[in-house]
């Protein structure tokens, strides 16, 4: 309501429907106040009281993906908020946010609105509403745009360790190519890995049509490691996703079967490609033992030192250079028991002396990471198969 101030004559008497007027003498004054009188206002709402403060908001884009984008609200004097999302273009009102928009239950906590379409340009409405219902209302909106659909996708999921070692499992759809990285949490503080970089330094994932178990050797125990998966797909889109964990502490370590000293060793060396395959076949009064380990630029007669790795997910057949082939023989010559519960591990060669050699099997159990297959051969190797 709005007040208009009159003056009026103090004798001068407002009925309704009637006027009357009474005559004064000379000595008679007219003297004049102001009467307040209150007419009815245009529609629409009030403004706030003095005592109610109007309320603010601003709405800031944390992150946008293929279908969804993230936000935070910050507001004040604010009793309640509402949000709605269009298609650039669309023309919105404040009340078809207040009426078709989300009701924000928690202001101060991050907003997460799904179901939009990827590589389309949107606007983001909000509106707060203070004590006396006064709205603030930003006709204008925040723009954003949601990102182009990836033709891949790369989950990692399994996550586990042990005192030495990470373990996951890496399932990619429309990958062509993966690497991943292992790093040191503590390494990776103030920066972002990119795909960029996995794809450049990392190791080679070679199973891209399926899940595969990883199960790389790390340097520290009791340490937080981040792993990095990155792959590119048939389009050349990149992308990279990250899982962190933490290795167990060394008082946790693998217990250790007892170390099988093997007392004669045989080896055979195939060069294809520059690569040599060594067949090594190590043996004594128990047991039968057969591994193939390549190397590159390799002599076929002689052994070459180094560490040879075996994966979880390695293929089958020959082996690449610095592996250990999947195919492999334990056999228990009183029982004639085949012991095949072997995932990865590794076999290293080196020369103690101009012709004598030591080299180590240490292989991890599928049915048990903290349990291993341990053999030592420490002397002079025969070239050639093993006698019958």
């Amino acid at each position: 309501m709005k007040k208009i101030h009159l003056k009026l004559g103090v004798l001068t008497l407002v009925t309704a429907g009637l006027i009357g007027t009474v005559s004064c003498s000379s000595d008679d004054h007219n003297y004049l106040t102001k009467v307040d009188i209150e007419i009815p206002g245009p529609e629409g709402p009030e403004e706030p009281s003095e005592g109610a403060e109007k309320a603010t908001i601003k709405v800031e884009i944390v992150s946008v993906e293929e279908e969804s984008v993230t936000f935070k609200l910050a507001t004040t004097h604010a009793e309640k908020v509402h949000y709605l999302i269009e298609k650039k273009g669309v023309e919105v009102t404040v009340d078809q946010v207040k009426e078709q928009g989300v009701v924000v239950e928690d202001a101060t906590a991050e907003q997460v609105a799904e179901g939009l379409e990827p590589e389309q340009e949107y606007v983001l409405y909000a509106l707060a509403i203070n004590k006396e219902d006064v709205i603030t209302f930003d006709a204008k909106g925040v723009s954003f745009t949601t990102k182009k659909a990836l033709d891949i996708s790369l989950i990692i999921s399994d996550v586990d360790a042990t005192h030495e070692r990470v373990i996951f499992t890496i399932t990619p759809t429309g990958a062509v190519k993966m690497r991943y990285m292992v790093v040191e949490k503590s390494a990776m503080e103030g920066r972002e890995m990119t795909a960029e970089e996995v794809m450049e330094e990392g190791f080679s994932i070679i199973k891209v049509d399926g899940p595969s178990t990883l199960k790389p050797k790390v340097t520290k125990p009791n340490t937080e490691y981040i792993i990095y998966v990155a792959g590119i797909s048939a389009s050349d889109t990149h992308l990279i996703v990250q899982e962190e964990v933490k290795t167990k502490d060394e008082s946790e370590a693998p217990v250790d079967e007892e170390l099988k000293v093997m007392t004669q060793m045989n080896f055979v060396g195939d060069e294809v490609g520059h690569t040599v395959a060594y067949d090594l076949y190590m043996s004594n009064d128990q047991w039968d033992v057969q591994f193939v380990v390549a190397a590159a630029q390799a002599d076929e007669d002689i052994l070459k030192e180094g560490r040879y790795i075996r994966n979880a997910s390695q293929g089958l057949g020959r082996p690449g250079a610095d592996e250990v082939g999947k195919s492999f023989q334990i056999k228990n010559k009183q029982t004639g028991d085949l012991d095949t519960d072997i995932d990865y591990g590794e076999i290293r060669i080196a020369k103690t002396s101009a012709t004598a050699y030591k080299v180590e099997v240490d292989m991890v159990r599928k049915t048990d990471v903290t349990k291993r297959f341990k053999a030592v051969f420490e002397g002079v190797p025969v070239k050639g198969y093993p006698r019958p």
